[in-house]
């Protein structure tokens, strides 16, 4: 099986001309390689490369829908084999009755809560991620049913996020620290057919919930870095995010509830990345990227802690640079929105260094719930009348009616 593309025509935004190696390549005997690496790179670029219509989100997950099925196939044979254990977990429009829903929250310390997390992240949009750094994952559960409503991923955040370090002025000096004290959202999203009744937004929610940063605290309260080998604080002041494609709907205005009739959002925009990045190269071509770069710089450490995203970026520049493509190849122009979801009310005095200590501003997550149930959930349900015949993971897969194997 493998995840069907959407009949596009690709314009391909850079010349088949191939320009000449850099001397390195010639002095290290790597021709062969090259020359293999500059085809499979061109031919990825080809698949992929399009001019993109800001306007238009399908053109954004055509976009990504190569890398995406080479992410998904390698994880196929896995699925396979796995999918059997969990398919009783997945909903089918049947399952749900929008006035029993009861939300519940689960951190993620098992091995069976990992497959299923697996699984459900393979449903997404954009290609497979394992995330980076520490990291956090939730299952939200639907406990009048058993099936699961949607799952939250949190890994260390960027170091360097232009808009966020913009928009709060953080100190040079200071910045590792005080960044440490964040985390980023990798995975944020409900499952068919929960995300027709705006299950997402509950998973926004859970990610600024008080649950969240008391996890957070436990868990690394006390623990050295890896990098550093130093302890930093187990201090959860805020989560920052992206968007998938574009202007996000997902983010923008999820309400936590209402003082003085006033919304308290839990998700407030820093404005839209510029476009660069890796998004665009699959994780199998990366691969053949780290080792010819490994052969060219083997001093540089690409395994392991504190080679993330960062470290992605640098390796595909180098190879881009050394095989004698452009510079622009870089740039996906997908102008991800930015979002950040505050853990405290005094944000700004805290990532700027100028506070010292967090004015807590959350809410557990059962209050959380309880207010997208009201403000959401039902009003939706009413509005959609039936879930029948709405898309479920099991279909998006190829799983037959009994979601016990696939299709043939």
């Amino acid at each position: 099986m493998s995840v069907p593309l959407i009949n596009v025509t690709y314009e391909p935004a850079y010349t088949e001309q191939k320009t000449c190696f850099s001397q390195c390549i010639y002095e290290m005997d790597l021709q062969d390689e090259a020359e293999e690496l500059w085809e499979d790179i061109h031919q990825e670029l080809q698949n992929l490369m399009q001019l993109v219509n800001a306007d238009q989100k399908s053109y954004y997950r055509n976009y990504t829908s190569y890398a995406r099925q080479v992410a998904f196939e390698k994880q196929e044979k896995w699925l396979k084999r796995n999918w059997p254990k969990y398919a009783s977990y997945f909903a089918q429009p049947t399952d749900v009755d929008a006035s029993k829903i009861q939300p519940r929250l689960e951190l993620i310390n098992e091995q069976c809560q990992r497959d299923i997390f697996r699984i459900a992240r393979l449903f997404w949009s954009l290609p497979y991620s394992n995330g980076y750094g520490r990291r956090m994952g939730y299952l939200i559960w639907d406990d009048s049913n058993g099936k699961l409503m949607g799952i939250l991923g949190l890994q260390s955040p960027p170091l360097s996020l232009a808009l966020r370090d913009k928009k709060f002025n953080i100190p040079k000096a200071k910045k590792t620290e005080i960044v440490n004290q964040t985390m980023d959202a990798y995975t944020v999203g409900a499952l068919p057919p929960y995300s027709d009744l705006l299950a997402g937004k509950l998973v926004v929610l859970a990610a600024a919930s008080k649950d969240v940063r008391e996890d957070y605290q436990l868990r690394y309260e006390g623990r050295k870095t890896i990098m550093e080998n130093r302890v930093i604080p187990a201090v959860l002041i805020a989560i920052t995010t992206l968007s998938a494609f574009g202007r996000s709907s997902l983010y923008n205005r999820v309400s936590k509830g209402m003082i003085n009739n006033q919304n308290i959002w839990a998700a407030t925009s820093l404005g839209f990345c510029e476009g660069w990045g890796t998004l665009h190269f699959s994780d199998r071509l990366y691969e053949k990227m780290k080792n010819l770069h490994k052969k060219l710089v083997p001093e540089k450490r690409l395994y392991g802690f504190g080679t993330g995203p960062k470290i992605r970026l640098q390796v595909v520049r180098h190879i881009l640079q050394t095989l004698g493509f452009p510079g622009t190849h870089i740039r996906h122009n997908i102008k991800r929105e930015a979002f950040i979801i505050p853990h405290v009310e005094n944000l700004e005095e805290m990532l700027s260094g100028i506070a010292a200590e967090p004015v807590y501003n959350d809410a557990p997550f059962s209050q959380l719930a309880d207010f997208w149930k009201e403000r959401y959930c039902l009003p939706r349900a009413e509005q959609r009348c039936s879930l029948e015949g709405r898309e479920t993971i099991a279909h998006a897969f190829g799983f037959n009616k009994s979601l016990s194997s696939f299709n043939s």
